[in-house]
């Protein structure tokens, strides 16, 4: 833990920078900061630890590489779950490898939740712009709308951050402080095992029968496995 105390203005920063982030994904600007590794990586800034939100945003990076930003599939909104996994693991008691996992799942709820917002929110957002006998022969009316949607959008991602972030930061902590064992208990092979299990399902999911990409995933799972054997 940082020993840096949460209150309720630091509570009104991260859920600013999570409307700024989430309106990064989609809605204004778009400039790749609502990714998970530079969303954690925020989030563990705002309270001293940045290492540690990179690590939380990495590892969401990975688990949600499932599901590429783009198309008509939908993905997980990883800005505010970025931000808030990043913080979660910066706040935590002992930045274990259990608090880690718990603040990447975390994370990816969380990112589930807001993609399930969103649908609900284009829904608003075409009743305010779907229909052009409204603003008909009046464009600045039409901007008015298209304002009011973006306003609507950083309404729904400071919800999501603001009610969800003190959850995931005292679970993460609740957890670790009932894990049997020295900080967490949580064997770290196992946990790396688990988490390299995944990623292997997630890269063989992705890559399929593309043979030209399974080389450089195989090298890279190989170096992961050799850095984890060693930093065990």
């Amino acid at each position: 833990m940082t020993g840096i105390e949460i209150t309720s203005g630091t509570w009104l920063l991260v859920t600013t920078v999570g409307v700024l982030l989430g309106l990064d994904g989609t809605t204004w600007l778009q400039t790749m900061a609502s990714r998970p590794i530079i969303a954690g990586t925020i989030g563990g800034m705002l309270f001293g630890d940045p290492v540690a939100g990179f690590l939380a945003g990495a590892w969401l990076e990975f688990v949600t590489s499932r599901h590429p930003p783009f198309g008509a599939a939908r993905y997980p909104e990883t800005g505010p779950a970025g931000l808030i996994a990043g913080a979660a693991y910066a706040l935590s008691d002992s930045a274990s490898i259990l608090a880690l996992l718990v603040a990447v799942l975390a994370g990816w709820t969380i990112g589930w939740i807001g993609t399930h917002s969103i649908s609900v929110m284009r829904q608003f957002t075409v009743r305010l712009v779907g229909d052009p006998r409204v603003f008909a022969g009046d464009p600045a009316e039409l901007a008015r709308r298209h304002r009011r949607a973006i306003r609507l959008d950083g309404a729904r991602a400071g919800l999501i951050t603001g009610a969800l972030f003190l959850p995931v930061v005292f679970s993460v902590r609740w957890i670790e402080a009932i894990a049997p064992g020295p900080a967490g208990g949580t064997p770290t092979g196992l946990v790396a095992a688990i988490a390299l299990a995944g990623l292997g399902g997630v890269g063989a999911r992705v890559l399929g029968g593309r043979r030209e990409g399974w080389p450089p995933f195989v090298v890279g799972a190989a170096a992961a496995a050799i850095l984890v054997w060693i930093g065990s």
